[in-house]
Formats: structure tokens, sequence, C-alpha cells
């Protein structure tokens, strides 16, 4: 097992093990914080790429809800393609293939609508932002295609999560912030 994986499972059993009613305290302040913090960067109005959440990730339903200019959920196909569908009052949601709601039938994104704030999930990060997803690659293969067409790259995580310094590969794509429960970490110039 190398050292990426290890990290993977430590953060992995820490997420999971967060009380239920800590877990929820954690991921009001968190989305609260992303709002603020997306606020005081003037990205209100920036079309936002921000993920459902899985059981044990940190919740988005809060930001999700809130009625906002261009919105976009993503829907996997396989390990290898991730499309980003507009999130509405009116979206249509279907269990796609890790198990997380996904929008169906709706617009996608595309870089002809603007430069966009993508708000990610994230197993394990360090403070350089790097981060550890579950080992997939959908977000590192569509980062590397769409990186360019980004203002600003956040992930959210419970600050149980930190590990020490991951170690990179070349198609690895740093974070510009990542918040937590405890802190915002701005990790790289935007």
């Amino acid at each position: 097992m190398n050292i990426k994986q290890q990290y993977r499972q430590q953060a992995l059993k820490r997420r999971r093990v967060l009380p239920p009613e800590e877990r929820i305290e954690a991921a009001t302040h968190i989305q609260n914080t992303l709002l603020s913090k997306l606020e005081q960067q003037g990205l209100t109005t920036a079309p936002m790429l921000i993920y459902r959440a899985m059981d044990d990730e940190v919740d988005t339903r809060h930001v999700l809800s809130i009625q906002r200019p261009l919105m976009f959920a993503p829907s996997t196909h396989g390990h290898d393609a991730m499309q980003w569908h507009e999130v509405t009052p009116d979206t249509c949601w279907e269990t796609g293939k890790f198990g997380v709601a996904e929008p169906v039938n709706s617009h996608l994104w595309e870089p002809v609508l603007g430069k966009a704030v993508l708000i990610c999930p994230l197993v394990g990060f360090d403070r350089a932002g790097n981060r550890l997803g579950l080992g997939m690659g959908c977000f590192d293969r569509w980062l590397g295609r769409f990186g360019e067409h980004l203002l600003s790259t956040i992930g959210l995580a419970f600050s149980c999560q930190e590990v020490p310094t991951i170690p990179v590969e070349p198609h690895d794509v740093p974070l510009n912030i990542i918040i937590t429960e405890r802190e915002t970490i701005e990790c790289r110039k935007q």
C-alpha cells in the first residue's frame, strides 16, 4: 500500500466516525463560510459547480437550495467522464453510478457560460491544497481538461481529514482554498 492509499484510508476512517450531530454542525458552518467567502471574493454571480454529498462527506444541500443563477451539479459516466448539469427548482434527480443523486435532463455547463467556481469534496487534504479523492480520478481528469476555465477551486472537508504532505503526481491540480469547520486555508493565489 502506498502513502496516498494509507492517507486515504486514515482520512476516510476519521470522517466516518464523526458523530452525526458534530457532522451536521460542522457541515452547516462550512457551508456558511463558503457562502461568505464567495461574497467576499465577488463570486456570487459566477457559475458554481458544486457536488452533491455522499453520506459522510460535507453536506452541500443548503448551498444547493439557494436560488442562484448558473449552479451546476455533476453526473458521472464511468470513471473518466463527468458533466455538470444545471440545478434549478425543477431539476430531476436520479441515483448515479456512485450512489449519489445526480441531476438529469438539464443544461450542461460549458466554458462559454463563463469561468466557474468549482466546489469539490475531499477525502483528505494537505495545507498546500493537494487533495485526495476516492481514487477514481473523476475530478482530476476533469480538472486537467477544464481547469483553465475556473476562477477558483474550493475543497470542503472536516478538519479531521487533514493529512501530512500528499505526494503530488503530474496530473494533480492543487486547490485554491480548503474550508473546514475550524478554518479557511488559502492554498494558492487565484
